[in-house]
């Protein structure tokens, strides 16, 4: 799968972009933010197993390299970049075809947050953000590498933007002082790899962006997209 897990690989996953910048079966609850709004939010999955603070019951976050169709109205078509583990990937394919028609793996951080908006009860949400000055991943990496931990802090993050251009987040940990323990026996957390995100086996995958898969898919794919403006 194009899954890359562990902080020193996220890590470089980070770096490459900067340097470059130029099958789910549950419904998750995505996190959404309007412009203007802040909210508090803890991640309850450290990126790296090897981080004081990981939980072996929660498992990690992680980036995932993913491929859509860039047709108009078509972007929902997302599934993981399969070269890597299953040897062929269409939109590794079609990307080859034509560099220019945006077919291209994109990198997207995904992890499980307990969310403080300031109106519902705390609760469990999918953060689904990409890389790059606009987002926050390489904030919270940062912070990552220099701590060891994303747990060990409450993040106030903001967006500013409505449209797909003019859209920023921003992130800021603050003071942790008698931060509590994370009870996992309180909390349920999705299962990133079945809710987050698609891995599709080859032979299916001309089908699934292309839009020709069958109605079930189509009805899967409303209720697990991963394509939240986040």
């Amino acid at each position: 799968m194009g899954i890359v897990k562990g902080l020193t690989a996220i890590n470089k996953q980070v770096e490459n972009q900067n340097q470059n910048s130029t099958d789910e079966t549950e419904k998750g609850t995505w996190l959404k933010i309007n412009d203007g709004q802040s909210v508090k939010i803890r991640f309850l999955q450290e990126i790296d197993p090897n981080s004081e603070n990981y939980n072996d019951k929660a498992g990690s976050a992680f980036i995932a390299v993913e491929h859509s169709n860039p047709a108009a109205g078509m972007y929902k078509r997302k599934g993981l970049c399969t070269i890597e583990d299953q040897g062929s990937c269409f939109g590794c394919e079609m990307h080859r075809r034509d560099p220019k028609a945006k077919w291209h793996g994109k990198k997207r951080f995904y992890a499980n947050v307990l969310v403080e908006d300031g109106d519902k009860e705390p609760y469990v949400a999918i953060l689904s953000q990409g890389l790059g000055s606009k987002a926050i991943t390489e904030a919270v990496i940062a912070w990552a590498l220099e701590t060891g931990s994303i747990t060990n802090v409450v993040w106030k993050v903001k967006r500013t933007g409505s449209g797909a251009t003019d859209t920023s987040y921003s992130a800021i940990p603050l003071p942790a002082k008698n931060l509590e323990d994370i009870d996992f026996n309180k909390y349920k957390l999705f299962d990133l790899e079945k809710t987050a995100v698609r891995d599709i086996p080859y032979a299916e995958q001309e089908a699934f962006y292309l839009g020709q898969h069958d109605e079930a898919s189509s009805e899967k794919e409303s209720s697990t997209s991963s394509t939240i403006n986040w």
